[in-house]
């Protein structure tokens, strides 16, 4: 096909018109070619010439108008899919984790856990079931087509937002009320600096990804003057 053709002067500019995640865009706009492709091909064996039936199938398809807001909203909902099944694997994943390296034995030896790391653990455990919790029912949501994708995805990024803040606040806390007992529970372990490095890692990932479920969420409606 060449530049002029009608089909790829279409997706050029449907593909102006959409934001997010640029490997699913990509995955989208592959799959709208592949369905002009098609009927393309099915107005050619009814007799029509190159260029009146690719045309036509772009009539059929829609204009951009019409597709681009459809099209973000798949989007913005495959986004926020996306980002409520990361929640769902780091939040359990950091709870399991850390509780099968407290049964390999990295703990605090030197002296009893205070009343206060007792409590801010606890908080955190609570949170991430809670966040897992979320997760899965926005999960769930997301592949309902008559939810509202935008205010969906806001809430997955809120709630990673809030998770990622309140379990690495915590464990910063935790670390800090214990004074020496951190130091030398990262000397006696060497487990513990590579857990932590991870735990740190990981929330910077679900922030990451919060952030550009917000941006995504937060795009204009994409439209397109008609010709």
């Amino acid at each position: 096909m060449t530049v002029t053709d009608p089909v790829d002067r279409h997706l050029a500019e449907l593909e102006r018109r959409l934001s997010g995640p640029s490997r699913t865009r990509r995955s989208m706009l592959r799959e709208a070619r592949d369905g002009l492709v098609d009927a393309v091909a099915a107005h050619r064996r009814c007799g029509l010439d190159a260029h009146e039936a690719a045309a036509k199938a772009v009539r059929d398809f829609g204009s951009v108008r019409e597709i681009a807001p459809l099209y973000q909203d798949e989007l913005v909902a495959r986004q926020g899919r996306w980002a409520a099944l990361l929640l769902l694997v780091v939040f359990p994943g950091l709870t399991l984790g850390w509780g099968m390296l407290w049964r390999l034995g990295v703990r605090w030896e030197s002296e009893p856990a205070s009343d206060l790391v007792v409590a801010l653990a606890r908080l955190q455990d609570t949170a991430s079931a809670v966040v897992a919790v979320v997760a899965l029912v926005l999960l769930a949501v997301t592949f309902r087509r008559a939810a509202p994708a935008r205010q969906v995805a806001v809430l997955v990024s809120l709630t990673g937002v809030v998770g990622a803040v309140v379990c690495g606040g915590t464990g910063l806390v935790m670390n800090l009320a214990n004074g020496s007992a951190g130091r030398e529970l990262v000397e006696a372990n060497p487990y513990a600096v590579p857990a932590f490095g991870c735990s740190a890692l990981l929330c910077a990932l679900v922030l990451r990804s919060a952030v550009r479920t917000l941006l995504v969420a937060g795009s204009p409606v994409p439209t397109a003057p008609e010709r």
